[in-house]
Parts: structure tokens; C-alpha cells; sequence
């Protein structure tokens, strides 16, 4: 695993965001960098580990296959986070599910509810393997997944 830039934490982004007098704050390209990085190696773990991993280029998961999606956020809520993308999702059962507007039971539930089941896992391999990762609650019943910083020591 390669270390290269310092990874910068996401969190002070907040406080810039709140005193910004624009429509949008964007992270420094020197930060965004840095978590491109950090995605990076953690796409190289979770590929190590038999997980199918890609990160989402610019913003867009469009074409990427099914399994973790690694965002680099360069607006809020910045840095790293890690997203799952069952393969059911694809199926017109899961779009029929969606149109019904059937959230909290039966396909729709079991998917968001295996979603957060499978990244928390996901979160766990990286911590094992020496990454620091937050889960980072992000209002009402959704969490930023978050992985903050790369090991200092790698796992070989």
C-alpha cells in the first residue's frame, strides 16, 4: 500500500462551510487530493480482501459494478465515505418496490437493512487491517460511513 500525502481531516470543512458567503463550499484541492488518495487504498484493501470495490469517479457511480463505493467528498460532508450497492438494486423487483413507494417493508427494508449490515462490516476489515474509520451520524435514521485515515503501519 502506497502512503503518499498526509490525509487531511474532513471535519474543520464544517466550520469553513458555515462561514463561506457562497452557494457552495468546496474542500481545497490540496484536501481533496489527499482523501483521493486515502479511497484509493482503500479500494486496494477491500480488493485485497475479496471485496468488489470501486471508487466513484467525480461524483458519479454510474456504470461501476455491484459492492463498495468509495466517495470523495469534495463538498459536505467531505473526505472519504463507503457505500454499499447490492446487486438486487439493478432488478426491476427492486425498481417496482421503489415506484410502489414499499419503504419500510418487504425488498426495500431488507436492502437498506443488509446495506448497513454490509458496511459496518466493511468499516470493521479496514479497522482490522489499521485504518481509522467513523461512523458519523448524519441526521434522522442515516450515518456517514467514514474512513478518516489510511494505517500507519501496514498489514502484510
Amino acid at each position: 500500500m502506497k502512503k503518499g500525502l498526509p490525509v487531511t481531516d474532513p471535519f474543520p470543512f464544517y466550520r469553513e462551510q458555515h462561514l463561506h458567503d457562497g452557494p457552495i463550499y468546496r474542500a481545497p484541492a490540496d484536501a481533496v487530493a489527499s482523501w483521493q488518495e486515502l479511497a484509493e487504498q482503500v479500494e486496494e484493501e477491500l480488493t485485497r480482501m475479496g471485496f468488489t470495490a470501486s471508487v466513484v469517479p467525480n461524483g458519479d457511480p454510474q456504470g461501476l459494478p455491484s459492492g463498495a463505493r468509495i466517495w470523495v467528498h469534495k463538498i459536505e460532508p467531505f473526505g472519504v465515505a463507503l457505500d454499499w450497492e447490492a446487486p438486487v438494486v439493478a432488478t426491476p423487483e427492486f425498481a417496482e418496490t421503489v415506484v410502489a413507494q414499499e419503504l419500510f417493508t418487504g425488498l426495500f427494508a431488507y436492502v437498506v437493512n443488509a446495506k448497513e449490515i454490509i458496511i459496518r462490516a466493511l468499516l470493521d476489515v479496514l479497522r482490522e487491517a489499521g485504518f481509522r474509520v467513523l461512523i458519523d451520524h448524519a441526521g434522522g435514521r442515516t450515518y456517514n460511513y467514514r474512513v478518516l485515515e489510511a494505517p500507519r503501519v501496514p498489514r502484510t
